[in-house]
């Protein structure tokens, strides 16, 4: 038989084509805050580190277990079921150049979970000049750089106190900035202080006499229970809305 002169044909498939799969895109977890955090780690106990001044120390307070670290201490135990245990280095009267940057070593050794670090009223009061303020954002900066790089704590800096009316307002806002600013660039949340004093003499007034829990006469600076129980609010707030490193 001779070659067929037809042009070779292509037989088409009618059966359809087969679907391509498209994976449904699944919804991104949010990002975990400190509490939640806290609230889901396997630990059954957390380490608090408090590092500061007199606000640290609890001036003026109606007892140490009332001061807001300690507060603060409580919040955390009911909103995360787990006991925590306070540790607080602390002095009246202090700055992070002549106290903070000595003692940052102590709190590293505890192993904490969580830190706030409170500098800068004091620091405030000694003025702003360049050397002043240059020591201060030095030395905040190597505490913050020191808990970054030796723990795995949460860590939270906070802004300077003041009165409503104070003296020192103008150079609290310098160093408030510079608090900022440290926070910033270590991703650290900064709680300001400044929502709490602010056009609010009433967290600051205080009777005027001498103190038995801290045996100094009280004054119309430091925050009274009110002020206390305020900032202890306020850093609770931050836990629960700040996404954990």
């Amino acid at each position: 038989m001779g070659c067929s002169n037809k042009p070779a044909t292509t037989e088409k498939s009618n059966k359809p084509a087969a679907a391509t799969k498209i994976k449904a895109s699944q919804p991104k977890s949010k990002p975990k805050t400190i509490l939640e955090t806290f609230k889901k780690s396997s630990k059954k106990q957390l380490q608090y580190y408090a590092l500061g001044d007199s606000l640290s120390v609890g001036l003026f307070s109606d007892n140490q277990n009332t001061r807001f670290s300690t507060l603060f201490t409580k919040s955390l135990e009911d909103k995360t079921d787990k006991q925590v245990v306070e540790s607080n280095t602390s002095s009246v009267g202090k700055t992070v150049t002549n106290f903070g940057i000595d003692h940052v070593q102590e709190v590293i050794a505890k192993h904490p979970d969580i830190v706030t670090v409170e500098f800068g009223t004091n620091d405030a009061a000694y003025g702003v000049d360049p050397v002043n303020v240059n020591n201060f954002v030095t030395n905040l900066n190597s505490v913050i750089s020191e808990l970054k790089h030796q723990t795995k704590a949460e860590i939270i800096l906070m802004t300077c106190w003041s009165p409503s009316n104070g003296k020192y307002i103008t150079n609290d806002q310098v160093y408030d900035q510079k608090i900022k600013e440290i926070g910033q660039k270590y991703q650290v949340p900064v709680v300001d202080l400044s929502t709490i004093w602010k056009n609010n003499p009433n967290v600051t007034k205080n009777d005027l006499g001498i103190s038995s829990v801290y045996n100094i006469q009280k004054d119309e600076f430091h925050p009274n229970q009110s002020g206390h129980q305020a900032i202890a609010d306020l850093l609770i707030k931050t836990v629960e809305e700040t996404k954990a490193n």
